[in-house]
């Protein structure tokens, strides 16, 4: 086939241009997208429960979604919250199983559940998929929270009016809701129930079809309208009609409100109140366009309708590092072509440097070509293997490259010379390929959510590799047989530039000659010292990374463009004090602006959120999901990109930790600099067990030992002491009055949290009409003590004579592990201190391999903290959470994978060798590469003068480049094998096989194609 292509250039240039062509116009269409869009297997179950405490959703809700799903097939973990007004149940799907069938029979368990308490919503069921946020919208000013909301409304509507965008929402604003408040007074003043309030609500307040008129001039429809839709309009209906014709209206027994949930949410941005609106992106929408649109939208309204007084700003916009991966992957190409064209040229001919630069993009275009085949989209974790291979793909063009050169040399240029120089090298250069490929191929099995994120990097790497293989075997050779070069020609007839390149490949020459192989000889005559010499430089590195100078991270942190507080003050806290401490935090963060510009230096916070009753966590590889209480608050910093600031976002978030120092009252104060990313906490343990006593005991011990290492802070626990309480239940006697336990918690329900007598739709709003008593009168235990319960027979009894009053304290929220309480304990690492694989390797018990290990070794076995700390906790069982699970899940998956590379190197080398013995000598080269991928830890460009840390992706690149190191020796010994065959002794084999050219030129390139300029910052990565 390579001789067949050769010779008909037509062929070649056919398929050179099919890649082209529809690599350019596959590019055109692919879609470009933030991440890769993939399944995270988790089916959810929301049940809002409005107004219920957690102990009741956990009852009426959570109890019952799992025994409904107990037993189902395809399940592997269950995980359940019950938090005030809703409970939430997570499903991991197991591997393996059709996510939509499961889902299919978890809606049909869910749906035959009929136990649910009445004042229960529908069950939300569906299956969650990573949420890709691109833009947030900042509506803020001087104004009102309803003009701000409106303004907000506006700003959604007009954006999914627009092509490029179909999803915006309103974030950090209450509901619109219409509040019907009767007092106590009033109840008995007119002898009236909330009950007949609601009742009278939903039958006059209604708009209902009547059918239709068939008369003779056509069809007449016939509609009752009679809806109320604002608050003027319910207090105009008639609430009680009696006899001599006289009318009470809703307006004169009640104070209507039309406003917003009686919730205490506030909502700032860049130190104004505000309305957020989040846009993002779906099904094949592109984030570069519409982050284009949002921008042209938001300098369009600032010219036509914004009122005077109001802003709007984008802010967090995410499609800026997708740009900026594109950029680099460009410009890298772009100085990776024109580095390696060049440093080809100087010891190759430029013609023949041309076409063998140019199998760099004609490989990209391959893979882009089938792309689309494959779910390849342009994403940022596409980018970056695109940018990882780039330094790869040109290896076996250059070989090739280099051996028809040397034909030439040897017999002049011309068809026949192309074919044998590539036919010479055709098997090394193929296998070479196959071990690259088959490194990258253990990375499809990568376990859980980071295995689904690298997926992506061999669905690139793999065909790049293999249209490189394509383009060098069937393309380059027939265009290097149309170069002139090769022949001895006299210096004088060279222009400037061959002289010019014909000195520096002399000088190389030379280099070899006088240098190179007289040191070769050299360690060939003493080869024991050389074997000596390089097992002494792997065992240093070994030894770096055993003594701890070179540090292994499995997951090492990577600072953001975005600063996360979070804020949570003691169950019940009124929202004015929560305010005030978020606003002495916010005064500490702008303290350290004004220093920042102090000091000469830009301003490190660009944008900033406050948010005072909520804390939502939105994005990424969790469920959305809102926390929401007077206790709760937020801070959301957009840092200036780090381009242009002096200090990443650690530093910042450092001093800032510092600024607010302790925090009276404060229960949990959190700051998250991190990228994040699939994993999870540096330090999580999961304590389950039946009695929530022994796992708040358990896990306030474990927070206490954790404070013992050096680098660890923000420590907490997912358990809080929650809301005081006030028990109500019915006394014996009053059953004689005809009341039971339902009639009492409705009437008080109906009175404090309210009844829900209608919802309307009122625009795209879901506006609920509630019932109750006035705010006043809902303030205080005393309005409990003096509330009186509507008996059957019409009487009002004061509640103390039915019902008896206890005080106590409730759970704020219950966490559930399959089917089992659960109470996490967690910290933040700072990882250039504190190494979370030590303190993980002391939190949690030794498997017995580890045990058995260590007894080899004579060393003692201590117990783990977990082990001294639940000794007192029988019932109590830890599991390991965060990177902990996660490296024990990838763990076995990394060594069974490097173990799969070296068996499979070795299978592909053992076939073109025809040896057992010849793969081993190739094979035996990894461990020093490995010992090379180490030393170069000693260098951090980051922070000059330390060392960088080990970590899993380290681990994973010496997997997927134990392929690429091979490759220089299955060239050697292929040629050394050549050498024997025509009858050259082994030592003059070797010492003529180490002067190979084309190996010099591999390396020569590499370092130039895979060169990152100018360096990406942090957050691309």
């Amino acid at each position: 086939m390579i001789a067949w292509f050769t010779r008909n250039g037509v062929a070649a240039n056919l398929l050179m241009l099919l890649l082209i062509v529809g690599g350019l116009g596959s590019l055109v269409g692919i879609k470009k997208e933030l991440l890769p869009l993939f399944s995270l297997d988790t089916i959810t179950v929301r049940v809002p429960y409005r107004g219920a405490s957690p102990e009741e959703v956990e009852e009426g809700v959570v109890f019952r979604i799992e025994d409904a799903l107990h037993g189902l097939d395809g399940i592997e973990e269950l995980r359940s919250e019950a938090r005030e007004n809703s409970g939430l149940v997570s499903i991991l799907v197991s591997r393996g199983y059709d996510i939509r069938k499961v889902k299919d029979e978890v809606k049909t368990r869910i749906d035959a559940i009929t136990t649910f308490p009445q004042e229960t919503e529908r069950p939300i069921i569906e299956e969650f998929n990573i949420q890709r946020d691109i833009v947030w919208i900042g509506i803020y000013g001087e104004a009102d929270e309803i003009t701000l909301k409106r303004l907000a409304q506006k700003v959604r509507d007009d954006l999914v009016q627009l092509p490029e965008i179909s999803q915006a929402f309103l974030r950090g604003v209450r509901n619109y809701e219409i509040s019907i408040e009767v007092s106590e007074n009033a109840l008995r003043q007119y002898g009236l129930t909330f009950d007949d309030v609601m009742k009278v609500v939903k039958d006059n307040s209604l708009d209902l079809p009547a059918g239709q008129i068939r008369a003779r001039g056509g069809e007449i429809l016939l509609r009752t309208k009679e809806q109320a839709y604002s608050g003027e309009e319910f207090a105009d209906l008639v609430l009680i009609s009696r006899g001599d014709g006289t009318q009470i209206r809703l307006g004169d027994v009640a104070e209507i409100v039309d406003g917003f949930e009686d919730v205490s949410v506030t909502s700032e941005f860049n130190g104004k109140p505000a309305a957020l609106v989040l846009v993002r992106e779906v099904g094949s929408e592109n984030p570069l366009k519409i982050s284009s649109a949002v921008t042209r939208y938001l300098e369009e309204a600032r010219d036509t309708w914004i009122p005077d007084g109001i802003e709007v700003e984008g802010w967090a916009d995410s499609s800026y590092y997708l740009k900026g991966r594109l950029t680099l992957l460009l410009e890298n190409g772009a100085i990776g072509f024109a580095l390696v064209l060049l440093s080809l040229s100087l010891f190759l001919r430029p013609t023949l440097a041309m076409f063998v630069a140019v199998g760099i993009p004609i490989s990209f275009l391959g893979t882009f070509l089938i792309g689309p085949f494959f779910g390849l989209t342009i994403n940022l974790i596409s980018m970056f293997a695109f940018i990882l291979v780039l330094g790869i793909v040109v290896d076996d063009a250059i070989v090739v490259g280099e051996s028809v050169f040397s034909e030439y040399q040897e017999n002049g240029p011309g068809v026949e010379s192309a074919i044998r120089g590539t036919e010479k090298v055709a098997t090394p250069v193929t296998f070479a390929v196959l071990t690259t490929i088959v490194a990258f191929c253990p990375v499809f099995f990568f376990p859980g959510l980071m295995g689904k994120f690298l997926f992506t990097i061999p669905l690139v790497v793999i065909p790049t590799l293999a249209f490189s293989l394509v383009q060098s075997k069937l393309v380059l050779p027939y265009h290097l047989s149309l170069c002139k070069v090769g022949g001895r020609r006299n210096r004088a007839e060279l222009n400037p530039l061959s002289r010019l390149q014909r000195k520096i490949s002399d000088g190389l020459e030379w280099f070899v000659k006088h240098v190179y192989q007289p040191n070769l000889k050299i360690a060939l005559e003493y080869r024991y010292a050389t074997w000596a010499g390089f097992l002494s430089i792997l065992a240093i590195s070994i030894g770096l990374v055993v003594g701890g100078w070179i540090r292994f991270v499995q997951f090492p942190d990577v600072p953001s463009d975005f600063i996360q507080l979070e804020l949570q003050m003691p169950e019940g806290t009124p929202a004015r004090e929560t305010a005030r401490a978020i606003q002495r935090i916010d005064h500490a963060l702008d303290e350290i602006s004004q220093e920042a510009m102090d000091r000469g230096e830009i301003d490190p916070v660009a944008h900033k959120g406050v948010f005072v009753g909520s804390f939502t966590l939105t994005g990424g590889p969790n469920p959305e999901s809102t926390t929401v209480g007077s206790n709760i608050g937020s801070i959301i910093v957009e840092l200036a990109k780090s381009e242009i600031r002096d200090s990443n976002s650690f530093e910042v978030a450092e001093a800032w930790r510092e600024k607010v120092g302790e925090l009276p009252g404060a229960r949990r104060l959190t700051f998250t600099a991190s990228a994040g990313g699939p994993i999870g906490l540096p330090v999580d343990i999961r304590l389950t067990g039946p009695d929530f006593e022994q796992l708040q005991a358990a896990a306030l011990e474990l927070q206490q030992r954790l404070a013992e290492f050096e680098g660890i802070y923000d420590i907490r626990n997912t358990y809080s002491e929650g809301k005081h309480e006030i028990k109500i239940t019915l006394k014996d006697n009053a059953h004689a009055l005809g009341l039971n336990a339902s009639d009492l918690a409705r009437q008080v329900r109906r009175a404090f949290y309210g009844g829900e007598a209608q919802r309307i739709q009122r625009g795209q709003d879901d506006v609920r009409v509630m019932v109750r008593y006035p705010k006043a009168e809902r303030e205080s235990i005393g309005n409990l003590e003096n509330m009186y319960i509507r008996t059957k027979s019409g009487g009002a009894v004061p509640i103390s004579e039915v019902a008896d009053i206890a005080f106590g304290i409730g759970y704020p929220g219950i966490s559930r592990i399959d089917r089992q309480r659960s109470v996490n304990v967690q910290a933040i690492a700072d990882k250039d201190i504190a190494s979370p694989t030590e303190i993980n390797a002391a939190i949690y018990p030794m498997n017995p391999y580890q045990k058995r290990m260590y007894q080899l070794m004579g060393r003692e076995v201590q117990p783990s903290i977990t082990e001294e700390v639940l000794a007192k906790y029988p019932g109590v069982v830890p599991v390991k959470s965060g990177e902990a699970k996660d490296w024990e899940e990838l763990q076995p998956v990394l060594y069974s994978g490097l173990l799969f590379v070296i068996i499979a190197i070795y299978a592909l080398l053992a076939i073109p060798f025809k040896s057992y013995i010849q793969p081993l000598v190739v094979i035996s080269v990894i461990p020093f590469g490995i010992a090379g991928a180490i030393l170069g830890h000693m260098v951090n460009f980051q922070d000059l003068g330390t060392f960088q840390d080990l970590s899993t992706l380290s681990f994973l690149g010496i997997i997927a480049l134990s392929g690429v190191v091979v490759n220089d020796s299955l060239v050697l010994v292929h040629y050394i094998n050549k050498l024997r065959l025509e009858g050259v002794p082994l030592r003059d084999a070797v010492i003529r096989g180490g002067l190979v050219r084309p190996s010099c030129w591999r390396e020569v390139s590499k370092p130039n194609s895979s060169f990152p300029w100018p360096p990406p910052s942090h957050s691309e990565y």
